[in-house]
């Protein structure tokens, strides 16, 4: 009797455990968003709550639902999708330019359930939380071996605790060309300020067109049609390889 009440009490530890880190999980992977019972991944749930789904299983059962897709995916451009699987997988902003078209282009070329995989299944993934922990914030302090610009955006991505990561514009795209802060680019318009700015945006094409086109190739836009012009450089299957004011 007394080894039947033990077990009793470690299951009821071990469902209020799991209860718990169920609650994280949805609010991290869907950016605090209210979902009703349709919503709700429940084939998920009840692995993970039986004991047959590691939280990682979990993670990307969520991220993969069908409830995941239509808030964030179907929602969003390419660029803000990558910025929030970023912030509620990884707990982080992307890096830089390079590491945010890395994975538009991997979404583009892959597929959705690819671009998923490649967070929940790679090495930063299982060396931060392993199998067992629920990603979280890493923005609430700096990160060792982590830039400050890097924090500076994912605190930019941070909106706080009661909010939703609704917003279909991308938060980060101009910072990252520009390798700035966010607040840099939040600049008032007028003289002086960074509309006045001119930037050249070197960009390699893979498809060069015409006897005078050259693979590489250099366009410069002013500051306000700066993340446009980003935009169509990646749609036409170009690379950039740097930003910097003309």
């Amino acid at each position: 009797m007394e080894i039947e009440t033990l077990n009793r009490a470690n299951s009821g530890l071990r469902q209020s455990e799991a209860q718990a880190q169920l609650k994280a999980a949805y609010r991290q992977v869907f950016g605090n968003a209210h979902l009703f019972d349709e919503e709700l991944s429940v084939s998920a749930e009840s692995l993970f709550i039986n004991g047959d789904l590691t939280v990682q299983g979990l993670v990307n059962a969520l991220a993969l639902s069908d409830s995941y897709r239509r808030l964030f995916f179907d929602a969003n451009g390419p660029y803000r999708f990558v910025e929030l699987n970023f912030k509620h997988l990884l707990g982080r902003a992307p890096r830089n330019q390079a590491e945010l078209s890395k994975h538009v282009q991997l979404l583009a070329t892959e597929g959705y359930e690819a671009e998923i995989n490649s967070y929940i299944y790679g090495a930063e993934y299982l060396e931060v939380f392993g199998f067992d922990t629920v990603p979280y914030d890493r923005g609430v302090a700096s990160q060792k071996g982590e830039s400050n610009l890097t924090y500076n955006r994912t605190r930019a991505l941070t909106s706080g605790f009661a909010s939703f990561d609704g917003d279909g514009q991308s938060q980060l795209l101009v910072s990252l060309a520009t390798r700035s802060a966010p607040g840099g680019s939040q600049k008032t318009p007028g003289p002086g300020g960074r509309n006045n700015q001119r930037y050249a945006i070197r960009w390699t094409s893979v498809n060069p067109v015409g006897l005078n086109r050259r693979v590489t190739q250099t366009t410069t836009v002013p500051f306000s049609s700066l993340s446009s012009a980003i935009q169509s450089i990646h749609r036409r299957g170009g690379r950039i390889a740097s930003v910097k004011e003309s």
